[in-house]
């Protein structure tokens, strides 16, 4: 069983490697359509997972290339009557369960504290897998689909019912704080594209305008990344295409790696984690109703229903 530190450390180097590799190869980088959901879902539950599970999983499809992000545990599979396929090894993803712990103060006064625990969990991909319940999941060509402003008005939808101020005009994107509190981003016809357009106020919008709302902090460098991350979940959660664009990302590389390989283990997880939660905030202004997305405490109890 590795450590907590260790299970970081082994995720944090795979996506340090996937970064030195370029920035083409950035997990939450997508210039593509992908079959079936728009997130990795466990296809069990019909869950979307969440945070650093994202770009995990995101991360896993990539490298070995499955189309569909469709997830599960070797016990949920079995469940629904299909079966990993021999010799299949699955992807760890990690959640934190909690621990009550009493102690003595210095005035031996007793107190619990809860202490997060990071413990790991193995899913196989539905390409992984095979049996009839899954059959419909398996690669096949798809039809020829114009993208031309696909999503646009979902995404439209979204960002109008925050209530965000967007200002528009100038060659500049950013979010003034408070007391301000505004986007200003150019006019959508001085972007290459729709996507490119959609990817910036989803930056600005999901990004630096939930900052004070949701009480972000850390370093300039962090709160870009989580601000991207954020912007490449949220576009694809609204069907937006990737643009392909990777200029923020070729700027902030370099000090996404120095701050991971300096020590600091925990900053993709805090990034993603806030990215989440940013996403999950923007979203609740027009999907108030939307089931909850796959949660570390589901995982955590089909764990401990499995130990059983």
């Amino acid at each position: 069983m590795q450590s907590q530190s260790e299970l970081r450390q082994s995720i944090t180097d795979r996506l340090v490697t996937a970064l030195k590799s370029g920035t083409d190869k950035i997990p939450w980088r997508r210039p593509w359509r992908t079959l079936g959901p728009r997130l990795p879902t466990n296809h069990v539950t019909g869950r979307a997972y969440c945070g650093v599970y994202i770009l995990t999983l995101w991360l896993a499809a990539q490298e070995k290339n499955y189309p569909v992000d469709l997830w599960a545990s070797f016990n949920q599979w079995k469940s629904i009557g299909a079966s990993v396929k021999k010799g299949e090894k699955a992807e760890r993803i990690v959640f934190y369960s909690q621990v009550k712990k009493r102690k003595k103060d210095e005035n031996n006064v007793e107190k619990v504290d809860t202490i997060p625990i990071l413990k790991s969990w193995s899913v196989f991909n539905v390409a992984q897998v095979e049996g009839k319940s899954v059959e419909q999941f398996q690669p096949r060509s798809s039809p020829v689909v114009k993208f031309d402003n696909l999503g646009r008005e979902e995404f439209d939808r979204a960002v109008a019912a925050t209530g965000a101020e967007i200002r528009m005009g100038g060659d500049r994107a950013y979010y003034k704080r408070l007391p301000d509190d505004f986007v200003q981003v150019p006019y959508e016809e001085q972007f290459e594209s729709f996507a490119a357009y959609a990817e910036t106020v989803l930056h600005e919008v999901g990004g630096h305008w939930s900052e004070h709302r949701l009480g972000w902090s850390g370093s300039y460098a962090e709160g870009e990344l989580r601000a991207e991350i954020t912007a490449c979940f949220l576009a694809a959660s609204l069907g937006v295409p990737d643009s392909g664009d990777l200029t923020n990302h070729a700027k902030y590389l370099a000090s996404w790696l120095k701050a991971i390989e300096d020590g600091d283990t925990k900053f993709i997880f805090r990034a993603s984690s806030a990215a989440s939660k940013a996403a999950e905030y923007f979203l609740s202004f027009s999907r108030p109703t939307e089931e909850a997305a796959e949660s570390e405490t589901d995982i955590v109890a089909e764990a401990d229903a499995v130990a059983a």
